[in-house]
């Protein structure tokens, strides 16, 4: 074999040794949110549900299942997404778990500026819209173009779709979260993910969404769905994303902003 063909093979190797490495980094990572969500619901006395995170592709989205009733479903749902800080959906139903709701019990908790959390009421709503807005977005990904805010004519039509599943929302404030991979300058990634996150915010307040009930923020690469390198991590990670929240949790995070926090 040539010179040549030995730096073509070598080369070759070592792609296929870090996608591997890749693809096993991942996974456990996900096998581990896996754990720790199915340790969760056996600690709060929840049997008879079981959770599963997508692996093809790698995703931090869990997807619960069991036959359990629909009030078990949910603590179930709020309780992983409490502690793994993922989205959690219920496998067939419209449900889907939201960190904010603690142990499914309804008693009231407290934000970490004292104020009181939203009443199950509330919360009820919250998951709901959610659930209507996931929906609005599944199997769709909002893209820009490449080091830029520039929103393609796809994601404007995706912003329609998610604008129609908000109107319905009445009093509840949505969050754009923009994010990165982790390529390049991490301050120059934070910048653009906070200018995409603006553009999608003026998007929907656009298509008739009130100002004051969305907010825009951009996280860089400090938030990754997948870990590791490579083209399918990056993809996961390029992302935009809308969380439902009540109007009284908007007000509290405003007071910690304005304190620095």
């Amino acid at each position: 074999m040539d010179v040549g063909g030995k730096i073509l093979t070598g080369a070759a190797a070592t792609a296929v040794l870090a996608l591997a490495g890749h693809y096993i980094t991942g996974d456990g990572y996900i096998s581990g949110l896996e754990t720790k969500a199915q340790t969760e619901i056996t600690a709060q006395g929840i049997e008879g549900v079981q959770v599963s995170f997508g692996r093809d592709p790698l995703s931090r989205k869990a997807v619960l299942d069991g036959d359990v009733s629909d009030d078990v479903k949910q603590k179930a749902l709020n309780a992983v997404a409490g502690v793994t800080g993922a989205s959690a959906v219920w496998s067939g139903s419209d449900l889907v778990g939201t960190a904010d709701a603690g142990d499914g019990s309804g008693t009231d908790r407290k934000l970490a500026d004292g104020s009181a959390n939203v009443d199950p009421a509330t919360q009820d709503a919250v998951s709901k819209c959610q659930g209507v807005v996931d929906k609005a977005i599944e199997g769709k990904k909002l893209s820009f173009r490449s080091g830029s805010a520039y929103v393609s004519p796809a994601s404007n039509k995706i912003l329609d779709d998610v604008a129609a599943a908000l109107k319905p929302c009445s009093g509840l404030v949505v969050a754009v979260g923009g994010h990165t991979d982790d390529n390049g300058n991490g301050q120059v990634n934070k910048i653009l993910s906070q200018e995409r996150a603006d553009r999608v915010r003026a998007g929907l307040i656009k298509r008739g969404i009130s100002e004051n009930l969305v907010t825009a923020t951009g996280y860089g690469a400090e938030q990754p769905l997948a870990t590791g390198s490579g083209p399918e991590a990056d993809a996961q990670n390029r992302r935009i994303e809308f969380k439902v929240q009540s109007a009284n949790k908007k007000e509290a995070n405003d007071a910690n902003s304005q304190q620095g926090e």
